[in-house]
């Protein structure tokens, strides 16, 4: 579930626009030197924000490769055609 809020920050005083997600609260473990490396790049997100924006990363990703992998079982399943259409315009052509 995904809604839209406007919310207060109490600091600026400004008002800002957040969308709050359903989260599902997880214990993980990761090592120290992972997470020094991270505070050592400046990066400023907290562990929950860190982690959850690897993941989706991470799942995009994958989405990505499976894509691929689709479009080149569809291509292997018609190359055959695909090549006889290509030599079929090339004859068709005159030469140069």
């Amino acid at each position: 579930m995904v809604s839209a809020i406007f919310s207060l920050d109490k600091k600026s005083k400004k008002y800002y626009f957040s969308s709050m997600i359903t989260r599902t609260k997880k214990s993980v473990s990761i090592s120290n030197s992972l997470l020094n490396d991270f505070t050592m790049l400046k990066i400023n997100m907290n562990t929950s924000q860190l982690i959850n924006t690897a993941l989706v990363n991470y799942r995009d990703d994958l989405m990505k490769k499976a894509r691929s992998m689709r479009d080149i079982e569809i291509l292997n399943a018609n190359i055959y055609r695909f090549n006889k259409e290509a030599e079929e315009n090339l004859e068709f052509q005159d030469e140069l």
